[in-house]
């Protein structure tokens, strides 16, 4: 059986490392229609977005592989903004800011002494009013910006059925589930196990006849 060619895709990954939370979804495809499109289903905070990128400072990023090597990785935290009532935008990458935001909108029943004086919520400090203010927050995201830094892929670009072995020429700064080795095109949760159902119709993939 042939090896896996030198194929080149978008990965979005949305992810926590296990800890308190275990999520990591990778979306790995060749256009960035489909990439948006699961931007967009995360920014509508449906299945606990903020909770994941706020209280825990989730893994949220695009990579570029082109022909089987990481090339670039877009940080998605400046480009994605939380806004709650008339508070915001405030922008992902300002970790402080939106627990602020948080804190000044949890429940009326939370207790005002726990934290700091600045708003700001410590370790321990977080309660159910909160996740509750999470499940309010309203995300949206900066497309423009974030494209104009993603370069058209180079062929042969991965298609349904087809698998991508992936090198990064060195080291991730990030906690990442995008490592070395071989992804499928579509969408998986590698803590859960599961591949995850598009929000846009996939062409019938191919017979998939190589080695990892």
């Amino acid at each position: 059986m042939a090896k896996i060619p030198d194929r080149s895709a978008y990965f979005l990954e949305l992810s926590v490392q296990p800890g308190g939370s275990r999520w990591a979804e990778v979306h790995v495809y060749s256009k960035l229609e489909h990439i948006r499109a699961w931007l967009d289903e995360f920014c509508k905070n449906e299945s606990m977005s903020a909770y994941h990128a706020i209280w825990y400072g989730a893994t949220l990023a695009i990579w570029v592989v082109q022909k089987g090597k990481v090339v670039q990785c877009v940080d998605l935290h400046p480009y994605i903004h939380a806004s709650l009532d008339d508070d915001g935008p405030i922008p992902l990458a300002d970790t402080d800011g939106c627990m602020k935001l948080v804190r000044k909108h949890r429940s009326a029943a939370a207790d005002d002494d726990e934290g700091d004086e600045d708003g700001e919520i410590a370790d321990g400090d977080w309660s159910d009013d909160d996740i509750d203010t999470l499940d309010r927050i309203k995300l949206t995201y900066a497309w423009v910006e974030i494209s104009s830094q993603l370069p058209a892929l180079e062929p042969p670009l991965l298609q349904p059925g087809q698998r991508v072995k992936i090198k990064h020429p060195k080291k991730p700064k990030m906690d990442t589930y995008v490592d070395n080795g071989s992804f499928a095109y579509g969408s998986y949760d590698h803590e859960g196990g599961v591949d995850l159902e598009p929000p846009f119709e996939v062409e019938e993939p191919e017979e998939i006849e190589e080695e990892d």
